[in-house]
């Protein structure tokens, strides 16, 4: 048994796993924006569907950003912190995620509520300037009240002799966020269910991850702030990683029966 060989072929088989499972979800995720045509949001019918139009917030309001005083509907935030061990550093990244909260999408002909829990979020990434704050600097108020939160990774570390720092610190952080805002265009793929209609007229339909209202629930629940042209084309690799998982996995395979066998056969 060589456990070298052993390691390395199972790291390759886990990789090549990855790839070939983000490589069908991602196919899948094109087949089904694809298959589904746009629907008005005042003809809509239980099920699966596929909305495009301006997102308002609720009565309740919009949401403010993570690390700014703007508001919005959709955000990622990712935090990065500078790290050194030996002679290596780099930025590494602390913590991510996304928030959401309601909102309606008004195409023009209606406007239909939006429930984004449990849907994947796909916003058009970097388009926002980075905050960079250093490690002896004081975050701006948005971010430490960001920070404060239990959920999040609280403050930086520091350096154990800041003044033979120079130039990246640790500790020194990079904030970063990208957001869905009130008024912008929006694509929604998700389950139509019907709700209690408060007028006579008015929108009785809301969309979510799926609904126990004896109707089929759509295969995929996605929010993106991109048009479908921008969704299809961002999918159109998928084959790339079916292919490069399928390869990784079956030199995996062979390095890990490779290392198994006893030496000296």
């Amino acid at each position: 048994m060589n456990p070298v060989t052993v390691l390395v072929g199972l790291v390759l088989l886990g990789v090549g796993a990855f790839a070939i499972a983000r490589g069908r979800k991602r196919r899948h995720q094109k087949a089904t924006i694809e298959g589904t045509e746009t629907t008005d949001v005042l003809r809509l019918t239980p099920g699966p569907v596929e909305v495009v139009g301006r997102a308002v917030p609720t009565d309740d309001g919009p949401m403010r950003a993570p690390f700014s005083e703007e508001d919005c509907l959709v955000a990622y935030w990712e935090i990065e912190e500078w790290e050194e061990s030996g002679k290596h550093s780099s930025w590494d990244t602390e913590g991510s995620g996304y928030l959401a909260t309601p909102f309606y999408v008004d195409d023009g002909t209606d406007r239909v509520l939006i429930r984004p829990d449990g849907a994947t979020l796909d916003i058009d990434r970097h388009a926002e300037p980075v905050i960079e704050v250093g490690a002896d600097e004081t975050p701006p108020r948005a971010i430490q009240e960001f920070l404060d939160l239990e959920s999040t990774p609280g403050g930086p570390d520091r350096a154990l002799i800041s003044a033979l720092d120079w130039g990246q610190q640790i500790g020194d952080r990079r904030y970063r966020q990208d957001l869905i805002r009130p008024g912008e265009q929006v694509y929604v793929h998700g389950t139509a269910t019907r709700v209690g209609a408060r007028e006579f007229g008015g929108n009785d339909f809301e969309i979510v991850a799926s609904a126990d209202d004896g109707h089929h629930d759509a295969d995929l629940f996605l929010v993106s702030d991109r048009s479908e042209d921008d969704l299809i084309a961002a999918r159109r690799h998928a084959i790339a990683y079916l292919v490069g998982g399928g390869v990784l996995a079956l030199v995996g395979l062979a390095l890990l029966v490779s290392g198994l066998l006893p030496t000296g056969l």
